[in-house]
């Protein structure tokens, strides 16, 4: 499940990429602040929505049994005679691991985010004005800000400034900006290593601050009084990201903003660029190359054990013939039996991952009574597959053998399995090599428990 979620994180920053570069390159810079706020919140939610029909549905997967514990064990390598195999943790299983502490400590931060902000309604003293819920407090280092029905601010500031500051942050109440906000937390900590969510989630700031300006204007207050006003504001720590903060993003472009013309309707066609980026990046992502690595991601897991280290061969009459994500595979130098094994830069991968793979097989899999010795089935066998450039089984062989019985039921399961992603080759479909371990444990309990 790790793995599937970092699949859709992967591809949901992705798309973010390119909704923050096509913003940053025709939209950022024109007066339409309400509109330009509802187009990169859409933007944003399509990145986040569109991932879920890319992804194949690793959740439907059922590899429940019926009354029968088993073991099976897919692994992407070449058997060979000879041959020592030793497990390796793959690369994504690290980077899944790395994920996940990522995403623990962004929610760690949200939540003492909350937990200050809580801090903040409770010590402070509370004044009601106009419907608005003023906090005062002591923190002079602080600058004012607004969040949820709230408006806080240094006692200082309040004999000073306040009818101004009450103003300003009443149009981030009255604009829901605090709900834009806290979408934004969560998309952070899903994609928190992408640099584009924490650009998109500045220009949204600055496009709050750039509407609660042109709303402190059109109430009536002078420009020019308003403006000395921010100039005066301009120190102060801002709180949290969860919250408006009076002094956030430039002064000079909110400045800027204020002297500048009305846009005219022709500069909202400008979001139109928007539809065709998004369009062929979808379509790139769809591409069999970028799926293949998609399906790898997904059957990452975490590392729970991170010093493990792969011990070196000293025996120089062994050498290395196949390494991937599953294990190292050695051979004796001079074996003249091995099994050829057909490699491909990108190796094959049944749709779903290795867990549909391993209810499809679960499923199929059915023992003949012959196969019991002393009312136990002991299976360990290893069936080598080729798939054809269209993903078709096209050959399976016994590489290891479990006896005659139970390999022709190996055999049988092998060759019933549906077409799988096929291995590539510069990103074209080539044939390829995939190996599969069967190994089934049951034992008989009717039968131990009676002698029959």
């Amino acid at each position: 499940m790790a793995g599937i979620f970092l699949a859709y994180s992967l591809l949901a920053s992705t798309l973010l990429i390119v909704v923050w570069v096509v913003y940053k390159c025709v939209l950022a810079n024109i007066g339409c602040f309400r509109f330009n706020r509802i187009l990169l919140l859409s933007s944003i939610t399509l990145a986040f929505v569109s991932p879920i029909f890319i992804l194949n549905p690793f959740w439907l997967a059922d590899i429940m049994e019926n009354n029968i514990e088993t073991a099976f064990n897919p692994v992407e390598v070449a058997y060979i005679a000879n041959t020592v195999s030793e497990q390796i943790t793959p690369i994504w299983d690290y980077i899944v691991t790395l994920y996940l502490i990522g995403v623990i400590v962004m929610t760690i931060y949200f939540l003492v985010s909350l937990v200050r902000l809580t801090l903040f309604i409770l010590k402070g003293e509370h004044i009601k004005q106009d419907d608005c819920r003023i906090i005062l407090h002591r923190h002079n280092s602080v600058a004012p800000f607004a969040w949820c029905g709230y408006i806080m601010m240094p006692r200082r500031d309040w004999y000073e400034f306040g009818q101004m500051i009450v103003c300003h942050e009443k149009a981030h109440i009255e604009c829901r900006h605090w709900i834009d906000l806290l979408f934004m937390q969560a998309a952070i900590i899903i994609t928190w290593y992408c640099p584009a969510i924490w650009l998109l989630r500045n220009e949204l700031h600055t496009l709050h601050e750039y509407e609660a300006d042109s709303r402190v204007l059109a109430s009536g207050i002078k420009r020019e009084e308003y403006q000395i006003f921010l100039i005066k504001k301009t120190v102060g720590a801002r709180f949290a990201t969860l919250s408006n903060c009076l002094n956030h993003s430039s002064l000079k472009k909110r400045i800027t903003m204020m002297l500048s013309s009305k846009p005219t309707g022709k500069a909202r066609v400008r979001a139109f660029v928007m539809v065709p980026a998004m369009a062929l990046a979808l379509i790139g992502l769809a591409t069999p190359a970028v799926s293949a690595v998609i399906n790898e991601v997904s059957a990452a897991t975490p590392v729970e054990d991170l010093r493990y280290k792969i011990t070196q061969k000293s025996d120089s009459t062994i050498r290395v013939t196949e390494r991937n994500s599953d294990v190292v595979v050695t051979e004796k130098a001079d074996a003249a039996d091995a099994v050829p094994f057909i490699r491909t830069e990108t190796a094959p991968n049944f749709p779903g991952g290795k867990d549909k793979l391993r209810a499809f097989i679960n499923k199929t899999i059915s023992f003949p009574e012959t196969a019991y010795k002393d009312g136990v089935l002991n299976m360990d066998a290893v069936v080598q597959l080729t798939i054809a450039k269209d993903g078709v089984v096209k050959d399976a062989r016994i590489v290891k053998s479990s006896g005659k019985t139970l390999d022709a039921e190996a055999l049988r399961v092998a060759h019933m399995l549906p077409k799988f992603h096929p291995g590539l080759n510069s990103g074209l479909p080539s044939e390829s090599s995939y190996t599969l371990e069967f190994n089934y444990y049951i034992c008989n309990e009717y039968w131990s428990s009676n002698g029959e």
